[in-house]
């Protein structure tokens, strides 16, 4: 059958998600600096004050607009928290590496993000209590949608034990929206943490 003037076609889950993306991008990087630094340093105690002692948490290291990660790394470290970082490695799988105040960086793998220099030990996400997310938006279902690479579902895809490791968004309140495209292999968030507080979402079941 040959499609005829007037009709009508669903756009794929895979193209609402660019088109979005292309969106969350420009309404992330018209927030002012100002306002920025500001939503850090309130993300960062919002997410400390609900941390367990001694939290095994993994944390991204934030470039360009996003959230940044720097007050919260350092107060982490500070708390006595233990802290690690992803790597990039081939195939699209993410590991994680230690992290302190005395760790180098470089900007290595595939997406060349900056990582530690050392590359012992790897852990894999089943090794923390808490994962900490970046995203492009977010929306009230847990629902959420990234840069597309896809490293952050392939390595928190396997069945929780207990509940962990959390999977917390960290995002500007302004990356909220109502409904977010999804795809049966997206991770689902229990929580995001913007410069407004916790949010926590209906309880997952892996």
């Amino acid at each position: 059958m040959t499609a005829q003037a007037g009709d009508t076609f669903p756009i794929s889950i895979a193209a609402q998600k660019s088109a979005l993306r292309a969106v969350l991008r420009k309404r992330r990087s018209r927030i002012p600096r100002s306002d920025r630094r500001k939503a850090a340093r309130l993300a960062a105690r919002a997410l400390l004050k609900r941390l367990p002692p001694r939290c095994r948490i993994a944390i991204y290291l934030s470039v360009h607009s996003e959230l940044s990660t720097l007050p919260l790394r350092a107060a982490l470290l500070r708390a006595g928290h233990r802290v690690s970082v992803p790597v990039t490695l081939r195939n699209w799988q993410m590991r994680f590496l230690p992290f302190d105040a005395r760790t180098a960086l470089r900007s290595s793998g595939p997406l060349r993000l900056p990582e530690p220099v050392a590359r012992r030990p790897m852990r894999s996400a089943r090794s923390f209590d808490v994962i900490l997310v970046p995203l492009l938006g977010f929306d009230l279902a847990g629902g959420r949608i990234g840069n597309g690479g896809g490293y952050y579902d392939r390595a928190l895809a396997h069945p929780r034990i207990g509940g962990r490791p959390q999977r917390i968004g960290y995002a500007y309140a302004a990356q909220a929206i109502d409904v977010l495209p999804v795809d049966a292999f997206d991770i689902r968030l229990d929580a995001v943490v913007t410069e407004r507080g916790w949010t926590r979402f209906p309880k997952l079941r892996n």
